[in-house]
Protein backbone atom coordinates (compact mmCIF):
# COMPACT_ATOMS: atom_id res chain seq x y z
CA UNK A 1 0.00 0.00 0.00
CA UNK A 2 1.48 3.33 -1.07
CA UNK A 3 0.08 6.71 -0.07
CA UNK A 4 1.64 9.70 -1.83
CA UNK A 5 1.46 13.48 -1.74
CA UNK A 6 3.61 16.15 -3.39
CA UNK A 7 6.14 15.98 -0.52
CA UNK A 8 5.79 12.52 1.02
CA UNK A 9 5.56 8.85 0.16
CA UNK A 10 4.30 6.34 2.73
CA UNK A 11 4.59 2.58 2.18
CA UNK A 12 2.46 0.34 4.41
CA UNK A 13 3.25 -3.39 4.58
CA UNK A 14 0.23 -5.46 5.71
CA UNK A 15 2.21 -8.70 5.64
CA UNK A 16 4.96 -7.42 7.95
CA UNK A 17 2.89 -6.59 10.97
CA UNK A 18 0.67 -3.91 9.46
CA UNK A 19 3.54 -1.48 9.80
CA UNK A 20 4.62 1.66 8.02
CA UNK A 21 7.65 0.24 6.24
CA UNK A 22 8.77 3.52 4.71
CA UNK A 23 8.18 7.23 5.28
CA UNK A 24 9.95 9.41 2.73
CA UNK A 25 9.83 13.19 2.97
CA UNK A 26 11.33 15.18 0.09
CA UNK A 27 12.96 11.94 -1.12
CA UNK A 28 14.63 11.22 2.23
CA UNK A 29 13.78 8.06 4.20
CA UNK A 30 13.05 8.78 7.87
CA UNK A 31 12.40 5.26 9.20
CA UNK A 32 14.93 2.54 9.97
CA UNK A 33 15.12 -0.30 7.40
CA UNK A 34 14.56 -3.97 8.08
CA UNK A 35 17.66 -5.83 9.26
CA UNK A 36 17.46 -9.57 8.63
CA UNK A 37 14.84 -11.29 10.76
CA UNK A 38 14.54 -8.56 13.39
CA UNK A 39 10.92 -7.42 13.82
CA UNK A 40 11.50 -4.92 16.61
CA UNK A 41 13.72 -2.12 15.26
CA UNK A 42 12.44 -1.10 11.83
CA UNK A 43 9.63 0.96 10.36
CA UNK A 44 6.72 2.04 12.51
CA UNK A 45 4.60 -0.81 13.82
CA UNK A 46 1.45 -1.23 15.93
CA UNK A 47 1.80 -2.71 19.41
CA UNK A 48 -1.44 -4.56 20.15
CA UNK A 49 -3.15 -5.96 22.24
CA UNK A 50 -0.37 -4.89 24.62
CA UNK A 51 2.69 -2.64 24.33
CA UNK A 52 6.07 -3.06 25.96
CA UNK A 53 7.04 -6.02 28.11
CA UNK A 54 4.81 -8.38 30.08
CA UNK A 55 6.93 -9.83 32.86
CA UNK A 56 7.80 -13.46 32.07
CA UNK A 57 4.87 -13.38 29.65
CA UNK A 58 2.53 -14.11 32.56
CA UNK A 59 -0.51 -12.36 33.98
CA UNK A 60 -3.73 -13.14 35.80
CA UNK A 61 -7.12 -11.89 34.67
CA UNK A 62 -10.52 -12.68 36.20
CA UNK A 63 -8.88 -15.34 38.40
CA UNK A 64 -7.37 -17.15 35.41
CA UNK A 65 -3.63 -17.38 34.73
CA UNK A 66 -2.28 -16.81 31.22
CA UNK A 67 1.08 -17.47 29.56
CA UNK A 68 2.07 -15.48 26.46
CA UNK A 69 4.75 -16.35 23.94
CA UNK A 70 8.19 -15.17 25.08
CA UNK A 71 9.29 -13.33 21.95
CA UNK A 72 11.94 -11.34 23.85
CA UNK A 73 12.95 -13.89 26.52
CA UNK A 74 12.36 -13.90 29.39
CA UNK A 75 9.44 -11.58 28.58
CA UNK A 76 6.64 -11.17 26.05
CA UNK A 77 6.85 -7.87 24.20
CA UNK A 78 4.77 -5.53 22.03
CA UNK A 79 1.75 -7.76 21.44
CA UNK A 80 1.07 -9.99 18.46
CA UNK A 81 0.15 -7.46 15.77
CA UNK A 82 3.69 -6.48 14.78
CA UNK A 83 4.49 -10.02 13.54
CA UNK A 84 1.08 -10.86 12.08
CA UNK A 85 -0.24 -10.51 8.55
CA UNK A 86 -2.97 -7.86 8.39
CA UNK A 87 -5.78 -7.71 5.84
CA UNK A 88 -6.00 -4.67 3.59
CA UNK A 89 -9.70 -3.79 3.37
CA UNK A 90 -9.30 -0.50 1.52
CA UNK A 91 -6.67 1.85 0.15
CA UNK A 92 -6.05 3.25 3.64
CA UNK A 93 -7.39 0.59 6.03
CA UNK A 94 -6.02 -2.59 7.62
CA UNK A 95 -7.74 -5.18 9.81
CA UNK A 96 -6.38 -7.89 12.08
CA UNK A 97 -8.44 -10.72 13.59
CA UNK A 98 -6.92 -11.55 16.99
CA UNK A 99 -8.71 -14.88 17.26
CA UNK A 100 -6.09 -17.59 17.77
CA UNK A 101 -3.30 -15.04 18.26
CA UNK A 102 -3.98 -14.54 21.95
CA UNK A 103 -6.46 -15.97 24.48
CA UNK A 104 -9.24 -13.37 24.17
CA UNK A 105 -9.66 -12.85 20.43
CA UNK A 106 -11.00 -9.50 19.23
CA UNK A 107 -10.32 -7.33 16.21
CA UNK A 108 -8.07 -4.38 15.37
CA UNK A 109 -8.42 -1.71 12.69
CA UNK A 110 -5.78 0.77 11.53
CA UNK A 111 -6.48 3.72 9.24
CA UNK A 112 -3.88 5.91 7.53
CA UNK A 113 -4.18 9.41 6.11
CA UNK A 114 -1.21 11.20 4.59
CA UNK A 115 -1.13 14.93 3.83
CA UNK A 116 1.59 17.26 2.57
CA UNK A 117 2.93 17.93 6.06
CA UNK A 118 1.71 15.02 8.17
CA UNK A 119 0.68 11.40 8.54
CA UNK A 120 -2.25 10.50 10.81
CA UNK A 121 -2.80 6.91 11.96
CA UNK A 122 -5.76 5.73 14.01
CA UNK A 123 -6.21 2.36 15.68
CA UNK A 124 -9.27 0.76 17.25
CA UNK A 125 -9.11 -2.43 19.34
CA UNK A 126 -12.48 -4.15 19.70
CA UNK A 127 -13.13 -6.87 22.27
CA UNK A 128 -15.07 -10.05 21.52
CA UNK A 129 -15.19 -10.89 25.23
CA UNK A 130 -14.10 -9.21 28.44
CA UNK A 131 -10.35 -8.66 28.18
CA UNK A 132 -7.43 -6.47 29.24
CA UNK A 133 -6.24 -4.12 26.50
CA UNK A 134 -3.28 -1.87 25.82
CA UNK A 135 -1.86 -0.56 22.55
CA UNK A 136 0.45 1.91 20.88
CA UNK A 137 2.91 2.45 18.03
CA UNK A 138 6.67 2.02 17.78
CA UNK A 139 8.18 4.47 15.23
CA UNK A 140 11.90 3.78 14.64
CA UNK A 141 13.49 6.93 13.21
CA UNK A 142 16.96 6.90 11.68
CA UNK A 143 19.55 8.76 13.68
CA UNK A 144 21.40 9.64 10.45
CA UNK A 145 19.51 10.46 7.26
CA UNK A 146 20.88 10.56 3.72
CA UNK A 147 21.35 14.29 4.24
CA UNK A 148 21.56 16.54 7.27
CA UNK A 149 23.21 16.09 10.64
CA UNK A 150 22.69 13.56 13.40
CA UNK A 151 19.25 13.42 15.03
CA UNK A 152 18.64 15.68 18.02
CA UNK A 153 15.81 14.69 20.37
CA UNK A 154 13.67 17.30 22.10
CA UNK A 155 11.67 15.63 24.86
CA UNK A 156 10.43 16.60 28.32
CA UNK A 157 8.61 14.15 30.56
CA UNK A 158 7.07 15.14 33.86
CA UNK A 159 8.11 11.87 35.49
CA UNK A 160 9.68 8.52 34.68
CA UNK A 161 8.47 5.05 35.60
CA UNK A 162 11.19 3.38 37.67
CA UNK A 163 12.49 0.14 36.12
CA UNK A 164 13.78 -2.90 38.00
CA UNK A 165 16.73 -5.08 36.98
CA UNK A 166 14.50 -6.95 34.50
CA UNK A 167 13.60 -3.69 32.71
CA UNK A 168 10.01 -3.74 33.99
CA UNK A 169 8.30 -0.67 35.58
CA UNK A 170 7.89 -1.16 39.31
CA UNK A 171 4.91 1.18 39.53
CA UNK A 172 6.92 3.90 41.25
CA UNK A 173 7.17 7.27 39.52
CA UNK A 174 10.52 9.01 39.85
CA UNK A 175 12.16 12.23 38.53
CA UNK A 176 13.46 12.07 34.97
CA UNK A 177 17.14 11.22 34.71
CA UNK A 178 19.42 12.09 31.75
CA UNK A 179 19.33 9.78 28.71
CA UNK A 180 19.97 7.71 26.74
CA UNK A 181 16.74 5.93 27.61
CA UNK A 182 14.76 2.76 27.29
CA UNK A 183 12.16 4.21 29.62
CA UNK A 184 8.52 5.16 30.05
CA UNK A 185 7.35 8.70 30.85
CA UNK A 186 4.18 10.49 31.89
CA UNK A 187 2.98 14.10 32.11
CA UNK A 188 4.60 14.90 28.77
CA UNK A 189 3.69 18.55 28.33
CA UNK A 190 4.82 19.03 24.72
CA UNK A 191 4.89 16.54 21.84
CA UNK A 192 8.41 15.12 21.36
CA UNK A 193 10.41 16.27 18.35
CA UNK A 194 13.37 14.91 16.41
CA UNK A 195 15.47 17.39 14.43
CA UNK A 196 18.12 16.63 11.84
CA UNK A 197 20.13 19.87 11.32
CA UNK A 198 20.27 20.68 7.63
CA UNK A 199 17.22 18.56 6.80
CA UNK A 200 14.34 19.40 9.10
CA UNK A 201 12.31 17.86 11.92
CA UNK A 202 9.36 15.70 12.87
CA UNK A 203 6.86 16.20 15.69
CA UNK A 204 4.83 13.32 17.20
CA UNK A 205 1.41 13.99 18.71
CA UNK A 206 -1.07 11.47 20.14
CA UNK A 207 -4.12 11.17 22.37
CA UNK A 208 -2.20 8.60 24.42
CA UNK A 209 -0.86 9.87 27.72
CA UNK A 210 2.21 7.62 28.04
CA UNK A 211 5.45 7.82 26.05
CA UNK A 212 8.34 5.38 25.82
CA UNK A 213 11.65 6.69 24.47
CA UNK A 214 14.24 4.22 23.22
CA UNK A 215 17.48 5.82 22.03
CA UNK A 216 20.11 3.48 23.46
CA UNK A 217 21.05 2.09 20.03
CA UNK A 218 23.46 4.19 17.93
CA UNK A 219 21.32 4.12 14.78
CA UNK A 220 17.80 4.70 16.17
CA UNK A 221 15.56 7.15 17.95
CA UNK A 222 12.24 5.53 18.88
CA UNK A 223 9.29 7.56 20.22
CA UNK A 224 6.44 5.30 21.31
CA UNK A 225 2.99 6.63 22.22
CA UNK A 226 1.25 4.04 24.39
CA UNK A 227 -2.04 3.80 26.28
CA UNK A 228 -0.24 2.74 29.48
CA UNK A 229 3.18 1.82 30.82
CA UNK A 230 4.66 -1.63 30.08
CA UNK A 231 3.43 -4.60 32.15
CA UNK A 232 0.08 -2.93 32.81
CA UNK A 233 -1.56 -6.39 32.70
CA UNK A 234 0.14 -7.08 36.04
CA UNK A 235 -0.90 -3.76 37.59
CA UNK A 236 -4.27 -2.18 36.81
CA UNK A 237 -5.06 -2.80 33.13
CA UNK A 238 -7.70 -1.09 31.06
CA UNK A 239 -10.55 -3.57 30.57
CA UNK A 240 -12.86 -3.83 27.58
CA UNK A 241 -16.25 -5.51 27.69
CA UNK A 242 -17.69 -7.41 24.70
CA UNK A 243 -18.01 -5.01 21.76
CA UNK A 244 -16.18 -2.16 23.53
CA UNK A 245 -13.21 -0.46 21.87
CA UNK A 246 -9.92 1.15 22.78
CA UNK A 247 -9.41 4.03 20.33
CA UNK A 248 -6.21 5.96 19.70
CA UNK A 249 -4.48 8.18 17.18
CA UNK A 250 -0.97 9.32 16.32
CA UNK A 251 0.10 12.25 14.12
CA UNK A 252 3.61 12.60 12.72
CA UNK A 253 4.17 16.08 11.29
CA UNK A 254 7.26 17.19 9.41
CA UNK A 255 8.97 20.43 8.52
CA UNK A 256 11.85 20.03 6.08
CA UNK A 257 14.39 22.54 4.88
CA UNK A 258 15.39 23.26 1.31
Amino acid sequence: MNLTTSTANVCIDPGSGGRIASLEVDGVELLAPRQGGDWLTWGCYPMVPWAGRVRDGRFEFDSQKYQLELDLPPHAIHGVGYRASWEATGLETLHLNLEGLWPFGGRVEQRFEVMDQSLVVTMSVQAAQRMPAMAGWHPCFRRQLSRGGQAELSFNGGYMWQRDDAGIPTGERVPVTPGPWDDCFGDVAEPPEVRWPGFGSIRLESNMTTRVVYDEEPDLVCLEPQSDAPDSFNRDPAILGPGETLDMWMKISWDHEG
